[in-house]
Protein backbone atom coordinates (compact mmCIF):
# COMPACT_ATOMS: atom_id res chain seq x y z
CA UNK A 1 0.00 0.00 0.00
CA UNK A 2 2.80 2.66 1.07
CA UNK A 3 4.27 2.09 -2.91
CA UNK A 4 0.71 2.97 -4.36
CA UNK A 5 0.37 5.91 -2.01
CA UNK A 6 3.73 7.02 -3.43
CA UNK A 7 2.64 6.73 -7.07
CA UNK A 8 -0.60 7.91 -5.89
CA UNK A 9 0.68 10.88 -4.18
CA UNK A 10 3.55 11.99 -6.66
CA UNK A 11 0.98 11.80 -9.85
CA UNK A 12 -1.37 14.20 -7.78
CA UNK A 13 1.28 16.69 -7.43
CA UNK A 14 3.30 16.61 -10.69
CA UNK A 15 6.76 15.20 -9.37
CA UNK A 16 8.14 12.31 -10.28
CA UNK A 17 10.14 10.32 -7.65
CA UNK A 18 8.19 10.24 -4.07
CA UNK A 19 9.68 8.44 -1.06
CA UNK A 20 7.45 7.48 2.19
CA UNK A 21 8.67 7.60 5.70
CA UNK A 22 7.33 7.70 9.24
CA UNK A 23 7.46 11.17 10.26
CA UNK A 24 7.47 14.35 8.15
CA UNK A 25 10.19 15.13 11.11
CA UNK A 26 12.02 12.60 9.01
CA UNK A 27 11.17 13.90 5.57
CA UNK A 28 13.27 17.29 6.51
CA UNK A 29 16.26 14.88 8.37
CA UNK A 30 16.04 13.19 5.30
CA UNK A 31 16.09 15.90 2.56
CA UNK A 32 18.87 17.61 4.21
CA UNK A 33 21.10 14.17 4.80
CA UNK A 34 20.42 13.83 1.17
CA UNK A 35 22.05 17.40 0.31
CA UNK A 36 24.87 17.08 2.20
CA UNK A 37 24.42 19.32 5.24
CA UNK A 38 26.82 18.96 7.41
CA UNK A 39 28.09 20.63 10.84
CA UNK A 40 28.58 24.86 10.50
CA UNK A 41 26.42 24.62 7.18
CA UNK A 42 23.32 27.28 7.50
CA UNK A 43 19.85 26.45 6.69
CA UNK A 44 17.66 29.58 5.98
CA UNK A 45 13.88 29.09 7.55
CA UNK A 46 11.02 31.46 8.35
CA UNK A 47 10.54 32.08 11.94
CA UNK A 48 7.11 31.09 11.58
CA UNK A 49 7.22 27.22 11.42
CA UNK A 50 6.74 23.82 13.47
CA UNK A 51 9.78 23.10 15.86
CA UNK A 52 10.78 20.46 13.56
CA UNK A 53 11.96 22.79 10.93
CA UNK A 54 14.53 23.81 13.16
CA UNK A 55 15.38 21.13 15.25
CA UNK A 56 16.36 18.63 12.74
CA UNK A 57 19.10 21.59 11.18
CA UNK A 58 20.11 20.94 14.72
CA UNK A 59 20.98 17.32 14.53
CA UNK A 60 23.72 17.77 11.84
CA UNK A 61 24.88 20.17 14.30
CA UNK A 62 24.20 23.07 11.38
CA UNK A 63 22.77 26.62 11.95
CA UNK A 64 19.01 27.40 11.14
CA UNK A 65 18.91 30.86 10.25
CA UNK A 66 15.48 32.60 11.10
CA UNK A 67 14.19 35.00 8.30
CA UNK A 68 11.34 37.46 9.76
CA UNK A 69 7.90 36.67 7.80
CA UNK A 70 5.14 39.17 6.09
CA UNK A 71 2.73 40.58 8.30
CA UNK A 72 -0.20 39.24 6.22
CA UNK A 73 0.57 35.82 5.21
CA UNK A 74 3.21 35.03 8.02
CA UNK A 75 5.09 33.68 4.96
CA UNK A 76 8.81 33.82 4.85
CA UNK A 77 9.71 37.54 3.87
CA UNK A 78 11.51 36.72 0.61
CA UNK A 79 12.76 40.39 0.86
CA UNK A 80 14.82 39.75 3.65
CA UNK A 81 16.17 36.00 2.51
CA UNK A 82 19.44 37.21 0.58
CA UNK A 83 20.50 39.44 3.34
CA UNK A 84 21.07 36.42 5.48
CA UNK A 85 22.81 34.40 2.54
CA UNK A 86 26.43 33.78 3.66
CA UNK A 87 29.67 31.50 2.30
CA UNK A 88 28.08 28.90 4.69
CA UNK A 89 24.17 28.64 3.87
CA UNK A 90 23.44 26.04 1.87
CA UNK A 91 19.35 25.74 1.56
CA UNK A 92 16.49 27.83 1.83
CA UNK A 93 13.83 25.64 3.89
CA UNK A 94 10.73 27.58 3.15
CA UNK A 95 7.10 26.48 4.98
CA UNK A 96 3.59 26.63 2.56
CA UNK A 97 1.85 28.16 5.73
CA UNK A 98 -2.06 27.76 6.38
CA UNK A 99 -2.27 26.63 2.86
CA UNK A 100 -1.02 29.81 1.32
CA UNK A 101 2.08 28.96 -0.99
CA UNK A 102 5.13 31.61 -0.98
CA UNK A 103 6.21 33.35 -3.54
CA UNK A 104 8.22 30.48 -5.86
CA UNK A 105 9.16 32.18 -8.61
CA UNK A 106 11.25 34.89 -6.73
CA UNK A 107 12.68 32.10 -4.53
CA UNK A 108 13.43 29.75 -7.16
CA UNK A 109 15.47 32.95 -8.77
CA UNK A 110 17.23 34.19 -5.28
CA UNK A 111 18.42 30.10 -5.04
CA UNK A 112 19.28 29.74 -8.10
CA UNK A 113 21.60 32.84 -8.54
CA UNK A 114 23.32 31.73 -5.06
CA UNK A 115 23.52 27.80 -5.91
CA UNK A 116 21.51 27.06 -3.21
CA UNK A 117 19.14 23.95 -2.72
CA UNK A 118 15.44 24.36 -2.20
CA UNK A 119 13.39 22.58 0.03
CA UNK A 120 9.95 23.30 0.35
CA UNK A 121 8.02 22.03 3.53
CA UNK A 122 4.67 21.55 2.36
CA UNK A 123 2.90 20.05 5.01
CA UNK A 124 0.12 22.54 5.99
CA UNK A 125 -0.81 23.42 2.01
CA UNK A 126 -1.52 19.82 0.43
CA UNK A 127 -3.60 20.74 -2.67
CA UNK A 128 -2.16 24.20 -2.54
CA UNK A 129 -1.27 25.65 -5.88
CA UNK A 130 0.86 28.30 -6.86
CA UNK A 131 -0.02 29.27 -10.83
CA UNK A 132 -1.54 26.13 -12.02
CA UNK A 133 0.93 24.42 -9.93
CA UNK A 134 0.38 22.10 -6.75
CA UNK A 135 3.18 23.37 -4.03
CA UNK A 136 5.99 20.44 -3.77
CA UNK A 137 6.79 20.25 -6.82
CA UNK A 138 9.11 23.47 -7.57
CA UNK A 139 12.04 22.64 -5.07
CA UNK A 140 14.82 20.41 -5.50
CA UNK A 141 12.95 18.19 -2.83
CA UNK A 142 9.71 19.04 -1.44
CA UNK A 143 8.00 17.40 2.21
CA UNK A 144 4.40 16.76 3.15
CA UNK A 145 2.81 15.56 6.45
CA UNK A 146 0.36 13.03 7.10
CA UNK A 147 -0.49 13.60 11.09
CA UNK A 148 -3.77 13.77 12.37
CA UNK A 149 -3.78 17.84 12.07
CA UNK A 150 -3.20 17.33 8.60
CA UNK A 151 -5.39 18.25 5.27
CA UNK A 152 -4.44 14.28 4.12
CA UNK A 153 -4.19 11.99 7.44
CA UNK A 154 -3.15 8.81 7.76
CA UNK A 155 -2.04 9.64 11.14
CA UNK A 156 1.57 9.70 11.07
CA UNK A 157 3.84 9.68 7.96
CA UNK A 158 5.26 11.97 5.45
CA UNK A 159 6.12 12.04 2.27
CA UNK A 160 9.14 13.36 0.40
CA UNK A 161 9.24 14.26 -3.50
CA UNK A 162 11.96 15.38 -5.86
CA UNK A 163 12.60 15.30 -9.42
CA UNK A 164 15.95 14.79 -9.01
CA UNK A 165 17.11 10.89 -9.40
CA UNK A 166 19.93 11.29 -7.66
CA UNK A 167 18.44 12.68 -4.37
CA UNK A 168 15.74 9.79 -4.71
CA UNK A 169 18.35 7.59 -4.75
CA UNK A 170 20.05 8.63 -1.86
CA UNK A 171 16.78 9.15 -0.42
CA UNK A 172 15.69 5.30 -0.70
CA UNK A 173 18.97 4.20 0.89
CA UNK A 174 18.70 6.60 3.78
CA UNK A 175 15.29 5.71 4.83
CA UNK A 176 16.26 1.90 4.94
CA UNK A 177 19.33 2.26 6.40
CA UNK A 178 22.03 2.78 3.95
CA UNK A 179 20.68 -1.05 2.48
CA UNK A 180 20.76 -0.44 -1.58
CA UNK A 181 18.10 -3.15 -1.83
CA UNK A 182 15.58 -0.47 -3.52
CA UNK A 183 17.73 1.17 -5.59
CA UNK A 184 18.50 1.33 -8.88
CA UNK A 185 21.91 0.37 -9.16
CA UNK A 186 21.46 -2.42 -6.55
CA UNK A 187 22.97 -5.35 -9.05
CA UNK A 188 26.08 -2.60 -9.90
CA UNK A 189 26.89 -2.29 -6.42
CA UNK A 190 25.98 -5.89 -5.47
CA UNK A 191 29.32 -6.69 -8.20
CA UNK A 192 31.14 -3.99 -6.79
CA UNK A 193 30.99 -4.74 -2.94
CA UNK A 194 30.99 -8.51 -3.39
CA UNK A 195 32.78 -9.43 -0.20
CA UNK A 196 30.29 -7.53 1.85
CA UNK A 197 27.61 -9.63 3.30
Amino acid sequence: KSVEFEEDFKNYIGSIFAIAVNSCTACLHLALRAIGLKEGDEVLIPTTTFVATAEVIRYFNAKPVMIDVEKDTHLIDINKIERYITKKTKAVMLVHLLGNPCDMRKIKKIVKQHDLWLIEDACEAHGAKYYQKYVGSFGDLSTFSFFASHHITTMEGGMVLTTNKTLYELGKSLRAFGWVRDLSSRKTLEKKYQKID
